[in-house]
């Protein structure tokens, strides 16, 4: 399930049972790989244009083609520290760009930014744990559950309406 990570270029769109997804840097590729306990090996390359990442249960069918990188599990930059990484993607410019609603020049995909929220949600629940009291965990742990349902109602043409993106209570 790679829906945490990538929400575009996934096989048959499908995030959650896919092996690939859109990836500009080798570094993301190469972190998701370490992160994941069945990933042992990475590759980001050109598919129909477009940079993608590959992530596979081994090296079968290895080839060296020119402008793909790809490495084992070991070979990716150090993780990024948690805390560091759920403060910088909260003050990045696709998180703040949907603060006020959905809108083309700003936020044109709500998919996309509760994607990058979940995952901040999810460092700073690496970054919180036994280091604040209960309910500021249960707070923390409240928004990822909340941002999860969200997700599941992104359905087709259907989108939340502005008033259900819950960085407000992140905020706060």
């Amino acid at each position: 399930d790679m829906s945490g990570y990538g929400h575009k270029g996934c096989f048959m769109n499908n995030c959650k049972l896919t092996d690939k997804f859109d990836c500009k840097d080798p570094g993301i590729c190469a972190r998701l790989c370490r992160e994941l306990e069945e990933c042992t090996y990475w590759t980001l390359g050109l598919q129909g244009g477009v940079k993608k990442c590959f992530l596979r249960h081994g090296d079968g069918g290895r080839e060296v083609l020119g402008g793909w990188s790809s490495g084992s599990k070991a070979c990716a930059p150090r993780p990024i520290r948690t805390g560091f990484g759920a403060l910088t993607i909260a003050d990045s410019e696709g998180i703040r760009g949907c603060d006020g609603g959905k809108g083309a020049a700003t936020c044109p995909d709500t998919l996309a930014a509760l994607n990058t929220w979940r995952y901040a949600i999810k460092l700073l629940q690496k970054a919180a744990e036994n280091r604040v009291d209960g309910d500021t965990m249960h707070h923390i742990t409240q928004i990822g559950i909340d941002t999860d349902n969200q997700m599941e109602q992104i359905t087709g043409e259907h989108r939340p309406g502005d008033y259900d993106f819950n960085r407000v209570v992140y905020n706060n």
